[in-house]
């Protein structure tokens, strides 16, 4: 039986399975300007070696990257920039606020939420921006822990934190690879957040539960045989 549900936070809990680099590249093409993924490398790698966004919130963050990829295309354009830090934060406080509902009602059921992100240091910063704190019995950042998805051993420390068995434990993300693979190598339940737009599932015998909204879940819950 579940005890326990961890989330991802980077494309599930801030929006609902549509990724970071998918958010990004739409909003660059709505401006006119082609970005290729070595854009949005180099600002990860620029985001994992900063000391300052450890202590960011959302938007402090999001402001960060996006003068980083900016830099890595050579571009000085303020309109660009409102444009892609507005259309970035503006659907992911919408999702936020919706989970924010969604967790008060999962730990009203009795469950013991968290959260297991591969963060920049402040992903405990970011769950007390969008108001998920309260709800929450642990936060796992990876630069805090030194542990990274995909490796099994983020999600085991998880575990523990929590004081539960791997098996009582339902890891919902939004990335198959990242989330869903080493979840399930350790014993736990698996919910991949598939999101809107038809994708193929790699491994459905890895999946416990597909979700196509984040806010599926409990309705999931109750009707999953599965999770028994």
């Amino acid at each position: 039986m579940i005890r326990a549900i961890l989330f991802d936070m980077g494309g599930t809990l801030d929006g609902d399975g549509l990724h970071w680099q998918d958010r990004f590249t739409a909003l660059y093409r709505e401006f006119g300007v082609a970005v290729s993924p070595e854009t949005f490398d180099a600002a990860e790698t620029r985001a994992n070696q900063d000391g300052e966004i450890a202590s960011s919130d959302f938007r402090g963050m999001i402001e960060s990257y996006v003068k980083w990829q900016l830099a890595h295309l050579g571009l000085t354009n303020a309109e660009l920039e409102e444009h892609l830090v507005s259309g970035f934060i503006a659907p992911a406080r919408k999702a936020a606020a919706a989970n924010v509902e969604l967790l008060a009602e999962l730990a009203q059921r009795g469950f013991a939420l968290g959260v297991v992100s591969n963060g920049c240091g402040n992903v405990d910063k970011l769950c007390d921006d969008f108001g998920y704190t309260p709800f929450l019995s642990v936060i796992v950042d990876s630069r805090r822990v030194g542990l990274f998805k995909p490796d099994p051993a983020i999600f085991r420390h998880a575990a523990e934190k929590l004081g539960r068995d791997p098996g009582e434990i339902l890891m919902v993300g939004d990335s198959f690879d990242r989330d869903v693979r080493p979840a399930k190598k350790i014993g736990m339940k698996t919910a991949w957040l598939a999101g809107v737009e038809p994708r193929d599932c790699p491994d459905p015998s890895l999946v416990d539960i597909r979700l196509r909204a984040l806010g599926d879940l409990p309705k999931a819950l109750v009707n999953s045989p599965a999770l028994a």
